[in-house]
């Protein structure tokens, strides 16, 4: 997280600083503020802390959950949302838009709320209103808990990455808050709105329990808290109206389970018990430990005449057992292949090949994802490991001065053999695989700047040609991709091999300019962002579709190019080192590092690489598929899923596969079928129960 970057400090230390100075204004009439107020808030009321901050502690685990549960499920609600509101929030953005309100609202957004959950908590417990802490922490945590399914289940993205024209101007205001933003927010727990659910849920609570009113004048600014967030929500391109209703909801909710719960937990958990059963347990252990064995029993004694409470409860645990099977196999779908620590890979289609270094002995091997089936690649005794190129049935391996090239079509033999090599110390840089108009594959050469073209079947050269500044080459079917460096930046072309008549493009890289962002990492890197100069390191082509791996300077940027309609964006996040892009279909696999802000002696090197997937024809974002902490190498594309290598802090490597189609197993199918079973009988005695304890009442 970016805890650390300069914004968050500024917000958190003027949340604190504000709620500090407005303790004079909404204490209560016969409080006093005394300096040793804030110690004893510390002794006094530890438990409700623990109670409050917790979800801190797991907020961060259910985003990234909820990032991973995105991608594997697709689980996206935002277009029913928009179904029923329409552009109502857009007209309200493009009504009132000028830079003073958005300045003001974002740093509202942010520390304002951080002041008023702050405030909430801290007021009722330095004035030691324990009968108003007990209840407003409470509230506040339920209100975390029902938001949960939500997050999880019901994704709702923001409104403005999602209405056309709409800007998320909270989220771009700066470079740096920008970075900030897209590390602690997945963008897509918009439904509901906790900068609503949680201070209504506060004022709720206080309006019902606050009988003297003593907190008169804090309810009436959450009041005006509450309408002016509401107002910035919409505007700033975060919430839906919906989310607000979901909010309110919620907060409502919570505090009825509030009202139910308050007083069995803070039997159990009021801080001053505590010191008293530790003081009874030194004296008198044995007493303590019976007291304890009749608590224990008088919890379990209502299960021997079980109520209706009971089976609910029982039906309740069932459900959320049930949920967490399923939840844990929807994020995780990445599995190593046992016993392979590689350190090259690439797949394709079915394929994954993996390159292992054994007793300074080079092996290579090749799996297919489908059967798990594991051959040994012969060929050439490699000094060191050769480099990979992977297309459909086609596998070549290279270094500078040698070529194997393998067809992996119906392959039966446990040792695949080459079909032919090429070995005459050439300068061998880089190598492509295509397929002519008949399917059959043809090698793209690159050589000291020069592209040869072979037929795999005779080893004749077709064509040889040389270009100037030459960067990379890729081909895909019939068509062939160059890019080259010139004067007024890099260019790439674009044309079918076989059909001269056919499509040809030169494409000129968009600049995707923003001063703020070039500015920003300028001050990060230490080296300016120049367009003009910039260079194509890499290319990947599949069907109407290329990306280019563009570096500008500071750092590379991966630019999606449509080639039919010329359309060009940029997939990578703009301040983030991005490569190894790999395409199949709609798909994009490709690696960043996830860098936070401006710190003391930056080194983008110590931010691991993290695998991170585009779908072209998705909701125009990109979905991060790892948080493991290791660092990830070689992302490709198969027909269903994606390979990679992770390294841990050891130096362990592993190949994994990650499905993108299977989202549950077997095993969680079972699971679910047995509870979906159990739940009928649970259900028929729970509402037998039900109507002869309400029949007993009257």
């Amino acid at each position: 997280m970016a805890v650390g970057t300069s914004i968050y400090l500024t917000w958190i230390t003027g949340a604190i600083v504000i709620s500090i100075a407005l303790m004079p204004f909404f204490k209560p009439d016969y409080a006093k503020i005394r300096i040793s107020g804030f110690v004893d808030m510390f002794r006094r009321y530890w438990a409700h802390m623990i109670v409050v901050f917790s979800v801190y502690l797991w907020k961060d685990i259910l985003d990234q959950l909820d990032r991973i549960l995105m991608a594997n499920t697709q689980l996206d609600m935002t277009p029913y949302v928009y179904a029923i509101e329409g552009d109502i929030v857009l007209w309200i953005q493009q009504s009132l838009t000028n830079s003073i309100l958005s300045v003001g609202l974002t740093h509202f957004y942010v520390m304002g709320f951080m002041a008023v959950t702050f405030s909430s908590f801290i007021y009722p417990i330095f004035f030691d209103d324990r009968y108003m802490a007990d209840r407003v922490s409470l509230s506040m945590f339920w209100v975390y808990i029902l938001a949960i399914p939500f997050y999880l289940f019901f994704n709702v993205r923001v409104t403005g990455n999602y209405i056309p024209g709409m800007e998320t101007i909270a989220y771009d205001l700066t470079p740096e808050i920008h970075n900030w933003f897209i590390q602690i927010d997945p963008f897509t727990n918009g439904m509901p709105s906790l900068h609503i659910g949680l201070p209504f849920a506060i004022w709720l609570t206080m309006e019902r329990w606050d009988s003297d009113e003593r907190w008169l004048r804090y309810r009436r600014l959450l009041l005006l808290f509450i309408t002016i967030t509401a107002f910035t929500i919409l505007y700033l391109g975060i919430h839906w109206i919906s989310d607000i209703i979901g909010g309110i909801i919620v907060a409502v909710i919570a505090v009825e389970i509030t009202s139910k719960t308050h007083k069995p937990i803070w039997q159990f958990a009021d801080e001053r018990l505590f010191s008293r059963r530790l003081a009874r347990a030194i004296d008198n252990p044995k007493k303590w430990f019976s007291d304890s064995w009749i608590l224990v029993k008088s919890i379990f004694k209502p299960l021997q005449e079980p109520s209706s409470s009971q089976t609910k409860a029982f039906i309740a645990v069932l459900l959320i057992l049930t949920s967490s099977v399923l939840l844990w196999d929807a994020t995780h779908q990445d599995f190593p292949i046992e016993g392979v620590n590689p350190t090259k890979s690439a797949g394709s289609e079915g394929w994954v090949v993996g390159v292992e270094e054994i007793n300074e002995d080079i092996k290579i091997k090749l799996w297919n994802v489908s059967t798990q089936d594991e051959k040994l690649i012969s060929g050439m005794n490699w000094n060191n490991p050769p480099s990979i190129e992977l297309s459909n049935n086609s596998l070549v391996l290279f270094d500078n001065s040698h070529l194997d090239y393998f067809n992996l079509e119906n392959v039966s033999s446990e040792i695949i053999e080459p079909i032919f090599s090429i070995n005459e110390g050439m300068n061998l840089q880089q190598v492509s695989i295509g397929q002519n108009n008949n399917g059959d594959p043809f090698l793209v050469l690159v050589k000291n700047g020069t592209i040869e073209i072979i037929d795999v079947f005779t080893g004749q050269i077709l064509i040889t040609n040389e270009i100037n500044n030459l960067t990379t080459v890729e081909a895909s079917d019939s068509f062939i991709a160059s890019a080259s460096n010139t004067v007024n930046g890099p260019i790439i072309n674009v044309s079918t091999l076989f059909n001269p008549s056919g499509f040809r493009s030169d494409i000129i890289i968009e600049t995707f300019s923003n001063d703020l962002n070039d500015e920003y990492l300028e001050s990060l890197f230490g080296i300016p962002v120049d367009y003009n100069n910039s260079t194509i390191l890499d290319i990947e082509m599949d069907g109407n579709f290329l990306v280019a791996l563009v570096d500008i300077g500071p750092l590379n940027r991966l630019i999606l190019i449509d080639l039919l309609s010329g359309k060009q964006e940029i997939i990578s996040n703009p301040l983030w080192p991005a490569e190894s892009p790999s395409i199949d279909g709609n798909n994009i696999a490709f690696l960043q590092r996830p860098i936070p802000g401006n710190t003391p002696n930056f080194d983008p090197l110590e931010y691991n690489r993290e695998v991170f997937l585009w779908d072209i024809l998705g909701n125009n974002e990109w979905v991060q598929i790892t948080h493991d902490g290791n660092n990830q190498y070689n992302p490709y594309m198969l027909s269903d899923g994606i390979t990679w290598i992770t390294i841990d802090e050891d130096g362990n490597s592993e190949l994994v596969i990650y499905s993108l189609e299977n989202t549950f197993e077997e095993y969680s199918s079972v699971v679910l079928q047995l509870a979906v079973v159990m739940l009928i009988p649970l259900l028929l005695v729970w509402s037998h129960q039900l109507a002869i304890e309400k029949r007993s009442k009257y």
